[in-house]
């Protein structure tokens, strides 16, 4: 996870970690979800997002995303598997049909918890932090056989799971660029890769990926594929959720 950093413009190599954690904690907006839950989120102007978990008043966990602002996808049978992470069914509301099962780290997963573990439905902004990347044609350039989507690795129905297996967030993306920048990270001043990846019709994936990987930001319409850990926020407030209790 630390490695992930990278994609926001933080290379944790170089940064001193407690004062890393305290400007996070300091700058962010704390989010009390119980007595024992708080989350410290903080949102650069960026896009860059870190999500500082308390537990009884002390960090326990850092985890970085992207401020997504792509259009909502409806989701189903939402569950946590870990102490991030919730697997769901991605759906295309036009027709009610199932797109594609994925695995997520989720921002608001400590609501989640406190809420009982499970969802449903709900509606996932997703976005994703990038390890690598590689440019295709352009749009109007040679046509491609392989399709457009996401492919989370190693994610399978539990009847089909291997005893001991745990589906994981990392995936594989490919789609077109419909927008491109390269971002500052203002709490570090590093830069970072800010795109927005169309994968399907009707799903568009914000994604960030370390300034080493690409050149330059590309132009809208090259193809672009990315192996990278999806990351997304089911947006749930505190104050509406049923408390319940979460799995083990």
């Amino acid at each position: 996870m630390t490695g992930l950093f990278a994609s926001i413009g933080v290379d944790l190599a170089r940064e001193n970690l407690r004062q890393f954690t305290m400007s996070v904690v300091t700058a962010g907006v704390a989010v009390t979800l119980s007595r024992r839950f708080c989350d410290h989120v903080w949102t650069d102007a960026s896009g860059a997002r870190v999500v500082a978990r308390a537990r009884w008043g002390r960090i326990h966990h850092m985890q970085p995303s992207l401020a997504g602002g792509a259009v909502a996808v409806a989701c189903e049978n939402i569950r946590l598997i870990d102490d991030r992470t919730a697997v769901m069914d991605l759906l295309d509301e036009t027709d009610g049909g199932l797109v594609c099962p994925v695995a997520v780290h989720l921002e608001d997963h400590t609501a989640l918890h406190v809420a009982g573990g499970g969802l449903a439905r709900g509606q996932v902004t997703l976005s994703a932090l990038a390890e690598a990347v590689e440019l295709g044609p352009s749009a109007d350039g040679p046509s491609e056989t392989a399709p457009r989507g996401l492919v989370c690795d190693d994610l399978v129905r539990p009847g089909l799971a291997e005893p001991g297996w745990t589906p994981t967030a990392r995936a594989r993306l490919h789609g077109t660029v419909r927008q491109a920048e390269l971002r500052t990270n203002t709490l570090t001043g590093e830069p970072f890769h800010w795109l927005r990846l169309r994968v399907h019709p009707r799903i568009d994936i914000d994604v960030a990926a370390p300034a080493s990987t690409l050149p330059a930001s590309p132009a809208p319409g090259v193809s672009l594929r990315a192996r990278a850990v999806l990351t997304g926020r089911l947006d749930l407030q505190p104050d509406t959720l049923k408390k319940g209790r979460a799995p083990s």
